[in-house]
């Protein structure tokens, strides 16, 4: 890895995106992008009792898809770098402990999933990893509870103000693969 001035770096070793995987919540489900997620759901809650706990099964479900759809055994995988809105990685942690691969648990709100795709990418580039699977994941109701009005209050919501999604994303990252997009540059 060659740095390039204060704040870009060149992988000598760029990692490629093996396989990708998506599930989200109803709302998404009626948007223009619905075809292109692997699982839109019918409810926020998806079978469990708390919002928490759906958050926890939609990342563990997309991180297990992405593995799934890769081909790769699970003992592949040699980092997760994951987090979510949820009290800095709760979500995140809980539905993945169950996992056999090291978990690095990162908060960056927004930037969570970028992150995590910058320090896999920093990993396999290093020789500290040959496959890492990075996700995220937010629920527009557990994030309401956490940042602005809880639904249980009943208040009103002004159209113009902000819906967090519901939903996961997760990318498995490789040093070996042709499938899809090799990153040379990571600039941040």
């Amino acid at each position: 890895m060659n740095k390039l001035g204060r704040q870009t770096i060149k992988f000598e070793r760029p990692p490629c995106i093996l396989e990708t995987a998506s599930i989200v919540g109803p709302k998404e489900a009626e948007g223009p992008l619905a075809k292109y997620f692997d699982k839109c759901l019918e409810d926020e809650f998806w079978g469990e009792k708390s919002w928490e706990k759906a958050e926890s099964k939609i990342i563990k479900e997309t991180v297990y898809s992405a593995i799934k759809k890769s081909n790769l055994p699970i003992s592949a995988i040699d980092y997760c770098f994951a987090g979510d809105l949820l009290n800095q990685c709760i979500s995140s942690s809980f539905g993945l402990r169950d996992s056999n691969f090291p978990f690095i648990g990162i908060f960056g709100a927004c930037s969570t999933f970028v992150e995590g795709l910058g320090l896999g990418s920093i990993f396999i580039d290093g020789g500290a990893a040959n496959n890492v699977i990075c996700a995220a994941s937010s629920h527009f109701c557990s994030a309401e509870k956490q940042f602005r009005f809880p639904l249980e209050l009943g208040n009103q919501r002004p159209q113009s103000s902000q819906w967090t999604v519901t939903g996961a994303g997760s990318a498995i990252l490789s040093s070996s693969g042709t499938r899809t997009i090799c990153y040379t540059f990571y600039s941040w």
